[in-house]
């Protein structure tokens, strides 16, 4: 009987994966940085209408960029399933239901949020600001419930890299670490403690961005370890 630790690697098949994923990684942050720099940071209030329209297309770019983030992040776990599942049926399923399924819907619900916004402030109606601010901070609390959908999804995922080693288990470590500051923005956040935007947040999210860029770059180069072992 074979255990996790023995199933051998599927070669060429593994390699592409790995490969698939780092991939839709990259991609993924370079669509999220690029909306951030479409909409100039993101509509500032209390006036959130007016602020779309200042925004123009700008901010229906913005809003495509963030639908082509969430599609690329939703198909990681699509893409590693065959991998994951042969480290833990569960942790696998776990990953693809909050990384792929509910985290991507918060993305899909966001770039509708900026879309509506921005149709709103088109047609004229910069002058319904309770309604445009209402519909922002609705999506801004759903952003931070997402933060905490994302660091579930995002630990089964380094838990299964960490267990099986398939990568260092430095860089599954660090993710592991790095989720904790990124969770406690997201709980400070809906407390109404911390701006999530503020440089302090940002900063505390930074582990958790930069180890993922590692970690893409090592899944293109190196791949996935031959062996899966724990």
């Amino acid at each position: 009987m074979t255990t996790h630790a023995d199933v051998p690697s599927k070669g060429l098949s593994d390699r592409a994966t790995a490969t698939a994923v780092g991939v839709l990684y990259i991609l993924g942050t370079a669509a999220g940085v690029a909306s951030v720099a479409a909409t100039g940071g993101g509509l500032e209030g209390p006036d959130y209408l007016a602020s779309a329209d200042e925004l123009g297309t700008g901010l229906a770019v913005g809003a495509l960029l963030v639908l082509l983030m969430g599609l690329s992040l939703a198909f990681i776990p699509i893409v590693a399933f065959p991998v994951l599942r042969r480290v833990s049926e569960r942790l696998a399923a776990g990953f693809l239901v909050f990384r792929g399924a509910l985290e991507t819907t918060w993305y899909i619900v966001t770039a509708m949020t900026w879309l509506t916004l921005f149709r709103m402030a088109a047609d004229g109606a910069a002058s319904s600001g309770d309604a445009g601010g209402m519909l922002f901070e609705a999506g801004e609390t759903g952003g931070m419930l997402q933060s905490l959908v994302f660091v579930t999804g995002a630990a089964m995922f380094y838990w299964a890299l960490y267990r099986a080693r398939l990568v260092p288990r430095w860089l599954s470590g660090w993710g592991l670490l790095a989720l904790v500051p990124y969770a406690a923005v997201a709980i400070l956040g809906l407390l109404d403690v911390l701006d999530v935007m503020s440089s302090t947040a940002v900063g505390l999210q930074m582990p958790l961005a930069l180890q993922e860029m590692v970690l893409a770059v090592w899944l293109i180069v190196r791949g996935f370890a031959h062996r899966t072992t724990g």
